[in-house]
């Protein structure tokens, strides 16, 4: 993802050759383990700093809007320290059936119990034509306002999950 996002740089420097890593602060790690001054790894300022790289270049991306969420998964059992005061961010996962006002239907209880919608996001099914999984997060005040806008979601989709709630990032 991180080389897509980059094109308009890897255009202006056609010299460097792009090399597919499983993440990008692994890159980072890489690129310092081998101590080859003619690699370099595309990663955020954090990475960086948490494996003591040189930052060689800035604000690479081709849209500056552009952000990659990385999630920390957690067994349910270990999960109620998560599970904060502070921790009202929401995010789901929801299929629902093709057809006119499938969507909007499994969105208004979120309105109705004052749910804030922040993102929306939806990916086809491969192999399955005409039905999509939809990427939802939320933003409720309380856990009994989440608990009944998605007994309400659960009996209009014909498949909801809770990914994670945790708490939003700052700006």
């Amino acid at each position: 993802m991180a080389l897509a996002q980059c094109e308009r740089f890897f255009s202006s420097h056609p010299e460097f050759k792009r090399v597919p890593a499983e993440d990008t602060a692994g890159s980072v790690r890489e690129v310092l383990l081998r101590d080859d001054k003619t690699c370099a790894a595309i990663a955020g300022r954090r990475a960086a700093q948490h494996y003591h790289g040189t930052i060689l270049a800035e604000d690479i991306q081709d849209n500056a809007e552009n952000f990659t969420r990385f999630v920390l998964l957690v067994p349910e059992k270990d999960s109620a320290a998560w599970n904060t005061h502070e921790a009202r961010k929401i995010s789901l996962a929801m299929r629902l059936a093709h057809r006119p006002g499938s969507l909007l239907a499994s969105l208004e209880p979120f309105a109705r119990h004052g749910i804030n919608l922040m993102k929306i996001e939806s990916r086809p099914i491969h192999g399955t034509p005409w039905v999509y999984q939809f990427f939802i997060d939320v933003e409720a005040e309380s856990a009994s306002q989440l608990e009944s806008a998605l007994s309400e979601v659960k009996s209009i989709t014909s498949e909801l999950r809770v990914l994670g709630r945790y708490v939003a990032a700052s700006r």
